[in-house]
């Protein structure tokens, strides 16, 4: 036997980026490599020992940092038996460079002598470490009535009940399609994860405060989706449910890097691939003329964990992309996403397979030691490109989702086309032949609707029955679910009726059952309606419902053998808890639901649903809030509300008066009412909302000009947004330093007589706010024209230069709505102006309103 000591001094020189010697697999973080997070860890594998031989394993990987000195730490062998692992003790410090040693020991008189490694990388500065944590990527917003079928609560054909605001689905073709159950998430709010059946009706579903994605049956028979936050961790991560839609585990990345939303994939053995994000501060002048100094480069990496979550592997986008090759960005610009790594899926030799949309690459990667295996580039010409595109007639795919394996070498793309010229969107199905570096297109399907593209999301899949099942995501103008077969015909068409987006739809077969009732509370203005489904559960003969005000409940307030029960006979202003148990055919209780519970409002049409709106009472029932640097009080005097300003501050809602707990039901109509005035002309903010973020404007009501004349104002609308129990009224003065009086006011429930009915009755020209208002990717604007017009919109930034014009020339009386999308506009306030001459009369009307664009 003999051992082999090996020290630092046979090393050479220091190893330039990328290389390795030959008895070196994998080392990260790469040799020179930049913007490193502080807590990474050293991660190593060796090409042909076991490191089981290795005596000084606890020794073998060490850091010492330029600034910082040596670092103590920990090695251990991962789960896998290849993979070392050194974690330092200890941060690194910002900006600095980090040498890394490795000098493996062996003990063993057959393997011969493995050299030492030496090698650097440089650590993030610290202006880049503000950028590490990213909130979730923003979404297109949806120009569509939500209204859902129905505004109440119902019961579905196959028994299961659901919410008003249930995305309902259509399906307009079923010819033989497969059996299998479709995944979901809806593009919400409201946000629902769901699994229909191929005649439309949902077996389980899900409603949740946040919206979620990446819906689907992983290969080890977990359920798993994208969660916003919390189920052991902060931020964006994924959860697990096992077949009785239980918790199992969470996922998310590590070293400096959160969990980005496009992909888990989560292998027969449990082991699992991430991707990671991180915003880093970069000077992109040293890529590109006229790069930003300071600008924030999101990039993402795929992490490798084993099944017990040991990291083993990472692969940046830094290391081994080049950030000059991106498309659908500005190299100039503030804010730049790098390479948008977005789907991820595992061939059937066991490497990596890779979608960077904003490459328009699919890559494959060693999973051992991260270098390439190929590159298939949507553009023939890019240098990155190993292969000729045959029989395309698009030659290639652009900006592409849903890289999946099919084996045998074949392989399917979800092309959303955007840089196709025309934009079009298809599912693509390529052979690759690695030999003579060939793409051969075999197998394609293009969106058959009229001038409509997936220029986001969506994704394809080849389902056992040898049909393809594509998700066109964009669902307000395409279907969410599609089946095609081998042929080109349509097995089968789902869309959303209220047209939501999905980010990906899935088909798998699936026997899932809940072991208790999943439960809903829905207020109605005459009820509080209980939803409960035993999801799965066939032998079902009745439900128990338990209910009290107090927390628990053990009190059996009814029984029900439907899913859903409305109970009318409940104390208003009494908060109550209620559970669910469900009985089946042997007499057997379940164990109690979820626990729900609600503070009873039932307010009758034509009930001021506000508590002392004409303030006879005081001070009671409303919540006075002075912030930021504003100064204000409020006072009552002679029965009219006093909001004295003294420093109206730098927002408008730094000034505030506001009620809660207001009853908002989905699809019915409200009149809002009051007078107001002040000491001079000014505006304020008073609106019906959402009280908490988003604080969606449920009244749609823009700011209000005042002047020193008292002025009755009354506004109709219909609640477009999902039922809200706890609603608000709110008064927003700050900004502006003059007084507001404001005095009787009143909120009820109207019976509902539609958006059209109340144009009709209007005799002047109106402009109406934008909405949604803030807004991320299109907002529409609507305006009333008493006659014939000649019309000109125009949209200006803040500093009054003109961004947008739509010159609509002349149209008829009436309402009118215009969509206007984002395109390179940046983040931040805008106005909208409207101009109108009538045309066979002297009236003129010019309009400005505010929009803020938030991307």
């Amino acid at each position: 036997m003999r051992v082999w000591y090996i020290i630092l001094g046979l090393v050479g020189q220091l190893l330039m980026a990328g290389e390795l010697p030959s008895s070196y697999e994998y080392v990260f973080p790469l040799p020179n490599s930049q913007f490193i997070s502080p807590s990474t860890t050293v991660i190593l594998r060796f090409g042909s020992i076991n490191p089981k031989s290795l005596i000084n394993l606890s020794q073998t990987i060490n850091a010492v940092g330029e600034q910082s000195g040596k670092h103590n730490g920990t090695t251990i062998l991962a789960a896998d038996k290849r993979t070392l692992i050194f974690k330092s003790d200890t941060e690194y410090l910002p900006g600095e460079t980090v040498n890394i040693s490795i000098i493996p020991i062996l003990e063993d008189t057959h393997v011969t002598d493995i050299e030492p490694l030496l090698y650097k990388f440089t650590v993030l500065s610290n202006e880049a470490l503000q950028f590490t944590e990213t909130a979730p990527e923003k979404s297109a917003t949806l120009l569509y009535d939500v209204t859902r079928e129905g505004a109440e609560a119902q019961i579905t054909q196959n028994g299961v009940s659901v919410p008003a605001d249930f995305p309902h689905v259509n399906i307009t073709q079923s010819n033989n399609p497969s059996s299998d159950y479709i995944f979901l998430n809806n593009w919400g709010p409201p946000n629902y994860n769901i699994i229909f059946d191929t005649s439309g009706a949902p077996v389980w579903y899900w409603k949740t405060p946040d919206r979620r994605r990446d819906f689907k049956l992983q290969d080890n028979g977990w359920l798993t989706m994208l969660v916003r936050d919390g189920y052991g961790g902060s931020g964006d991560g994924y959860i697990a449910l096992d077949k009785n839609y239980e918790y199992i585990k969470s996922f998310r990345t590590t070293n400096g890097y959160s969990t980005d939303e496009h992909e888990l994939q989560v292998l027969p053995d449990s082991s699992y691939f991430l991707i990671g994000r991180r915003e880093s501060v970069v000077d992109m002048s040293q890529y590109v003329t006229g790069g930003q100094s300071f600008a924030t480069v999101r990039e993402t990496c795929i992490q490798e964990f084993t099944a017990d979550d040991q990291l083993i592997f990472i692969w940046r986008a830094w290391d081994h992309f080049d950030i000059r090759d991106l498309e659908l960005e500005s190299l100039t610009s503030n804010y730049i996403r790098f390479p948008h790594m977005n789907a991820i899926d595992i061939d059937t030799d066991g490497n990596i397979l890779l979608s960077s949309r904003h490459l328009s690459e699919i890559s494959k990667i060693n999973r051992q030691s991260g270098d390439f295996i190929w590159r298939l580039c949507g553009v023939p010409e890019s240098p990155n490109n190993e292969f000729i595109f045959e029989n395309d007639p698009l030659s290639g795919f652009r900006n592409q989702h849903s890289i999946r394996a099919l084996g045998n070498n074949h392989y399917t793309i979800f092309d959303n086309g955007n840089l196709h010229s025309p934009a079009v969107s298809r599912a693509v199905e390529y052979a690759i032949d690695t030999v003579l570096n060939k793409a051969t297109l075999v197998w394609e399907f293009q969106n058959d609707q009229s001038n409509a593209q997936s220029y986001y999301m969506g994704n394809t899949q080849r389902l056992a029955n040898g049909n393809t099942h594509i998700n066109w995501a964009v669902g307000n103008t395409m279907p969410i679910a599609s089946e095609i077969t081998p042929n080109g015909e349509k097995a089968f068409e789902m869309w959303f009726t209220g047209g939501d987006h999905s980010y990906r739809t899935f088909r798998f077969p699936w026997n899932g059952m809940r072991l208790t009732p999943y439960l809903l509370l829905e207020s109605q203005f005459d009820n509080l309606t209980l939803i409960f489904n035993k999801f799965g559960d066939d032998n079902v003969e009745y439900y128990k419902i338990y209910g009290d005000t107090r927390s628990q409940a053990t009190t059996l307030l009814d029984t029900s053998v439907q899913t859903m029960k409305k109970l009318s006979n409940l104390e208003n202003g009494k908060r109550y808890y209620f559970r669910v148990t469900a009985v089946d055919t042997n007499g057997i209780e379940s164990d109690f639901s979820n626990e729900e519970n609600v503070l009873v409002k039932m307010v009758q049409p034509g009930t001021n649903m506000l508590v002392n709106g004409d303030f006879s009472d005081g001070f009671s029932g409303w919540i006075w809030q002075v912030a930021g640097s504003a100064s204000a009080d409020w006072q009552i005097e002679n029965g009219v509300s006093h909001i004295g300003i003294q420093n109206g501050g730098d927002q408008i809602w730094e000034v505030q008066l506001r009620q809660t707990n207001i009853q908002l039901i989905q699809g019915q109509e409200y009149t809002l009412e009051y007078d107001a005035w002040a000491t001079d002309t000014r505006y304020a903010e008073i609106k019906v909302g959402q009280d908490s973020d988003p604080y969606i404007n449920y009244s749609r009501i823009g700011y209000i000009p005042l002047s020193s004349l008292s002025h009755h104002y009354s506004y109709t609308f219909t609640m477009q947004d999902p039922s809200d129990n706890n609603a608000r009224f709110v008064i927003n003065a700050g900004l502006l330093s003059q007084d507001v009086f404001i005095d009787n006011i009143s909120l009820v429930m109207t019976v509902p007589t539609g958006l059209d009915d109340h144009f009709s009755e209007i005799t002047e020209f109106e402009l109406y706010p934008n909405y949604p208002n803030p807004y991320n990717q299109a907002s529409q604007i609507q305006y009333y024209l008493p006659e014939a017009s000649r019309v000109e919109l125009t949209i200006y930034n803040i500093n009054g230069q003109v961004v947008g014009k739509y010159n609509n020339g002349q149209q008829v009386g009436g309402k009118h709505t215009h969509r206007i999308e984002v395109g390179n506009l940046s983040s931040g306030i805008y106005f909208y102006s409207l101009e109108a001459h009538a045309v066979n009369s002297n009236k003129n009307f010019s309009q400005t309103n505010k929009m803020i664009l938030l991307k």
